[in-house]
């Protein structure tokens, strides 16, 4: 499947709850990226929860709310795409346990969606992972193989 299509579905989906905050969303994506193989719906929640929590983490703060998709080539036959917001960022203490099931840094959360992101890329061979942007916010990052390894 294409991972740019996916990126553009969930664009539309959320284009709602993003202009109801007055989020700007913008992409920059690489126009000759390889196909992945995967499951499309588990790739468009991990899509969905990535892009939620970029806009959860901007809706109470001031200046600049903008979510920047991007998807490029990796290196080792993988694709990455990052998701970058100039929200409250991750949490100073707990930044290691935001993958961990039933963490949490919202009042209304369940601490499920970065686990089960976290589980559903790498049941596709790749890798997610978070880092602080400066001088705010977040980036999520993610790698998934363009090839089909086969055992020979």
């Amino acid at each position: 499947m294409n991972v740019n299509e996916i990126i553009r579905e969930m664009i539309v989906l959320l284009r709602g709850e993003a202009t109801r905050y007055k989020i700007s969303v913008q992409t920059e994506l690489a126009t000759d990226l390889p196909e992945v193989m995967g499951d499309r719906v588990q790739l468009q929640q991990v899509m969905m929860n990535l892009i939620m929590n970029s806009i959860d983490a901007m809706k109470g703060v001031d200046g600049i709310r903008e979510v920047a998709i991007q998807s490029q080539r990796a290196e080792d036959g993988h694709l990455m795409v990052s998701v970058n917001d100039t929200g409250v960022g991750l949490p100073a203490q707990e930044a290691s346990q935001i993958f961990n099931a039933f963490f949490t840094t919202k009042p209304d959360g369940t601490g499920m969606g970065l686990s089960i992101s976290r589980s559903i890329v790498e049941s596709h061979g790749g890798r997610l992972w978070a880092a602080c942007n400066t001088p705010r916010g977040a980036s999520f990052h993610f790698t998934l193989p363009t090839k089909v390894e086969t055992d020979t």
